[in-house]
């Protein structure tokens, strides 16, 4: 008995195997920031990874972005939102980088991004990357107080403390040149 469920079992995963085996081009995408901070006129890098898990090529890959960052709140820096592959080789893998520079501060929302292939037998696939989700833009300022490096404030805190310590050490240079080594000698 039991080794009869064994092998339908084993029936059953290897069926299960063999029908999600993919024959045609399969694209799997990913959209992640790579910066740590969006931040208003600073530099937020975006990549984008296409994987080509099918066992043949897929043609005419294009990826869309441009809906998620229009260009009165977004300026492109550098890259495209907008970029077209004419093929990724099956198992191969593609990725792309922008970057772009938030000109306003507060709650974003990053949507996906739209992606287009073609298969050998000429129809139309249409995926999706993931979703980042909502994100804070965060303002200049704010950023500078939180993460910037406070070396002003090292440089007015030594400002400060140098007199004191300078003063005490010189007093007890002072105090140490009047008062000559007395040396105990030892009896035994």
């Amino acid at each position: 008995m039991q080794f009869s469920l064994f092998f339908l079992l084993v029936a059953a995963v290897t069926c299960a195997d063999v029908g999600t085996q993919t024959k045609d081009a399969f694209v799997l995408a990913h959209k992640q920031p790579l910066s740590t901070y969006a931040v208003e006129n600073m530099d937020f890098v975006l990549e984008y990874g296409l994987y080509n898990v099918g066992d043949k090529p897929a043609q005419k890959v294009t990826i869309d972005d441009r809906h998620s960052f229009p260009t009165n709140s977004f300026e492109i820096v550098k890259g495209l939102l907008h970029v077209h592959y004419e093929k990724i080789p099956a198992g191969g893998n593609v990725t792309h980088s922008v970057v772009i520079r938030p000109r306003a501060f507060g709650f974003f929302n990053y949507t996906a991004a739209q992606v287009t292939y073609y298969t050998d037998n000429e129809n139309l696939h249409v995926t999706l990357t993931n979703t980042p989700g909502e994100g804070y833009i965060y303002r200049q300022r704010e950023y500078d107080r939180r993460f910037a490096p406070k070396y002003t404030y090292f440089l007015i805190f030594f400002f400060i403390v140098a007199p004191t310590t300078l003063g005490s050490f010189l007093l007890f240079q002072q105090s140490k040149a009047r008062f000559p080594n007395i040396v105990k000698k030892k009896t035994t």
